[in-house]
Parts: structure tokens; sequence; C-alpha cells
């Protein structure tokens, strides 16, 4: 055997020992002793090793499916899912004579991907991203255990437990943007870094937790960050696949950062404020900067009611803005009541150990060939919102007086096609009316007008 050919049997044995069953192909190995690069127990040898790999790889099964890509061992002691999600989105404003000009066109909303999955059974983690508006944005990145049954920890950038509607995720919200609410909601409580802990039930569940800012809020020596609690908990007395009945509650509280602001800003202040939808640019809304603000406290009130194709949900919340001695705290208050109909006879699905809703499944997917149409749901919403503190409206003047925040309305009808479990058509039309002691006014001064948005999406998820 010369030089190379023995390398070249070393550098195969070596390769063998390491790589899959396909790497070990019997066939190779026979040619490989046909041509005298390897000998009879060489040849022996290495066939054995690659029985081993197969036995190897074979505990390994995965699936590709309505769920995404899916890998498990046979012991069940770790699992790997990849997933994501596209929302494509074209939005159209009125725009009627106002000061701020709303933006109307088409976009990415959102583009993620996620991995999640479980390590040693008991140990359980998330990565996911989002690529949305041509650069990434960090939403879930976690590791959490649950090897006590009923009970689970959390640690990581997470959503915080406020808040009903703020916790389903948009994959399975009815309408194209949450609700009114949001202004207080999403803008102090939504992901951050922290540690929550839940124990829960088939029909229940209570969790709470401790938070900092969200990762990037805060540059490295910027300063002390903010930090925050929250707390949720759920009952549903009925919980079966066509029927539910769920209650619950959350509370919140954030203190304002000596240099990161009460959250997802960059100087110590408070902002509350909803945009009219994600690409318009216009906040009808808005506290502007509360710059005495010292901390914001939420408490909310949540329900929900299913029976067959019908589902109702309504949530009520109030803040309490402190602000510094000389200055009185600042009160501030929102709900919405939505219910949907699903003309095609489904039932929107429910989790009791997270107490929320998920979007329904199509009993028949979308088909020319099999003849199956899919899911059509019809939605409606009212929601309003008050950031005037008190009913005391005065106007916003050059972005001074930031706790005149405003009062608004609003009604959306909505329409969504579900053509199978992981593609969804949605169009929604929204009516912004009522709007007083807005910082917007029309260009002569006057109050909003009422206001019309229609947004159209196709979504994909998996």
């Amino acid at each position: 055997m010369n030089k190379k050919t023995t390398l070249l049997a070393l550098g195969i044995t070596t390769a063998l020992g390491s790589v899959s069953a396909q790497a070990a192909d019997k066939e190779l190995l026979d040619m490989l002793l046909q041509n005298g690069a390897i000998n009879h127990k060489q040849y022996n040898a290495l066939l054995k090793k690659s029985s081993l790999s197969k036995s190897d790889i074979s505990d390994v099964k995965v699936k590709l499916g309505k769920k995404g890509l899916q890998f498990q061992t046979a012991d069940k002691n770790f699992k790997l899912k990849i997933g994501g999600r596209l929302h494509a989105d074209a939005t159209f404003h009125s725009n009627d004579n106002l000061t701020k000009k709303a933006d109307s066109g088409t976009e990415i909303r959102r583009a993620r991907i996620h991995l999640k999955g479980t390590m040693w059974k008991d140990f359980f983690y998330k990565s996911q991203f989002d690529f949305a508006e041509n650069k990434v944005g960090v939403k879930d990145l976690y590791i959490g255990y649950k090897g006590i049954k009923g009970f689970q920890v959390i640690v990581g950038n997470q959503k915080q437990p406020v808040s009903e509607e703020l916790q389903e995720s948009s994959n399975d919200i009815m309408f194209t943007e949450r609700s009114l609410l949001t202004a207080m909601s999403e803008s102090a409580f939504d992901r951050a870094i922290g540690i929550n802990t839940k124990a829960y039930g088939k029909n229940w569940h209570v969790q709470a937790g401790v938070y900092g800012d969200a990762v990037g809020h805060n540059a490295k020596n910027a300063g002390e960050e903010g930090w925050g609690v929250g707390a949720r908990a759920s009952f549903a007395p009925i919980n079966t696949k066509t029927q539910v009945v769920h209650l619950g509650a959350s509370v919140g509280y954030r203190e304002v950062a000596q240099s990161g602001g009460l959250y997802k800003s960059n100087n110590n202040y408070a902002q509350f404020k909803n945009e009219t939808a994600h690409m318009t640019n216009l906040f009808l809304t808005d506290t502007g900067k509360i710059t005495d603000a010292k901390s914001f406290t939420v408490a909310g009130a949540e329900a929900g009611y299913m029976q067959g194709p019908f589902s109702v949900q309504a949530e009520y919340m109030r803040g309490w803005v402190d602000r510094t001695a000389q200055n009185p705290t600042l009160e501030f208050d929102g709900f919405y009541v939505q219910t949907a109909w699903t003309l095609t006879g489904e039932s929107r699905s429910y989790k009791g150990k997270d107490g929320k809703f998920k979007r329904l499944k199509p009993s028949q997917p979308f088909s020319f060939k099999n003849g199956g149409i899919g899911a059509i749901e019809l939605a409606a919403r009212y929601d309003q919102i008050d950031l005037s503190s008190n009913g005391w409206t005065a106007p916003i003047i050059n972005g001074k007086g930031g706790e005149t925040g405003g009062h608004q309305k609003g009604v959306t009808m909505a329409v969504n096609w579900y053509l199978n479990e992981n593609v969804r058509l949605m169009a929604d039309y929204r009516v912004a009316f009522d709007v007083k002691g807005s910082p917007v006014t029309t260009a002569a001064g006057g109050r909003v007008p009422d206001q019309d948005i229609v947004t159209l999406r196709a979504q994909w998820a998996f």
C-alpha cells in the first residue's frame, strides 16, 4: 500500500468514526477493499463502526409538518423545533387634513424565525428573532425549568405577565392590531429580561416575575436601568373544546430608570401613546414626555366566553403615574370588548394553563382539489382609551403638558379567512372617533375628525 493510499485509508477510518451512517456507505467500503486501499481486517472493523453509527443516528426522529421542522431523540430527552412567521401588510389611511399626515403603504410587519425545544426533558428554551423593517430584533430569548409538575420558572427576555391581550400571540389575535389598551400595557410591560415563576393546572394559572429592561434598551455604562414586577392569574370554571368561561386579572409596576426611561426610551421620562396602525406613524393619543414621572402602576381585569363558533372577550385596565412630590398622580384608563363568529362552525382553542385564547383550526383546509374552503371568521371590537388624567383634556403645545394625552374611541370590523392551520388572510376596517385633547389637530387647529383605516394582511406561520 503506497503512502497516499495509507493516508486515504486513515482519513476514511477517522471520518467513519465521527460522522453519520450515511457517510459510512457499504458500497464505498467494498470499493476500497477491491482497490486494495484497505484490507479485510480494516474492512470488518469499519463495517462494524458503521453499524454502531447507524444505531446512534436512528435514535433521532425528524418530522416536517404544520408545526414546523422537528427533531426528537427516541428517549424524548431532547427536542428541537424550527418555526417562524411572516406578516405582510398593506395599510390605507383617510388623511383628513391633519397637522400630522398618516402614512399609507405596504410593509413586512413581522418576519420571525424561532428555535425552541427541551433538554433532558425538564429544561426548555426559546430563541426568537424578528427581521422585519430590514433590521434584527430580539424577541423571546430564555431558558426554563419544568421538572416539578404544575410549576415552571423562566429566565431571560420574555413577555411580562400583564394583560391577556398582550400575552396572546400576534399569530392568534382576531385583528391586525391590538386594542387601544396597549397604550398602557405594551408601552410599559412588553418583553424584558427577568425571572418568571408560574404554577398551573388544566383550567388555571398564577404567575409572577421581576424584570429589568429588554435586550438592547440600555447601552453599557448608560446608567442604572429601570425595573418592574408583574403578576397575572386566570381561572376557567368551564373549559371544553366547544365551551369556555375565562376570568382573569393582572397587575404591574415599573419604576423609571435614571437614564433609560420607563420603557423603550432613552431619557428619564415616561410616555404613553397609541398608533392608528403600525406603519401610519400617527398617534392620536400621546402623553408626550412626562419628565417628572417616578413610576407607573397598572391593574386590569379580564373575562372571556366561548360557545361553539361564538366568542366574546373583554378587558379593563387602569393606570397610575406617580410623579415628584409637588405634582399629583396621573390616572389613565381604557377597555375593549370584542366578539367573533365563525361562519364555518369551528371554535377557537383555549389554553387553560396559560389563560389565553388561540386561533381556530379549519376543519376542512382550503383546496381546489378536495373542495375544502377553510374557515371564515367575522369579528368586531369596540375600544377606548383616556390618557387625559381625570378628564382633563387640554391639548399638548410644542411637546409640553405631557400629561394631557387625550381621549379616543374606536370600532374595528374584521374578516379573517383561515385557509389552513398555517395560512390566514385578514382584512380590517377601523374608525377612530371622538378624539379629544389630542396632540394632533386639523390644519385650522380644530379637533381631529373621524379617521378611517383599512389594513390587509397575509399571514404565514408554523
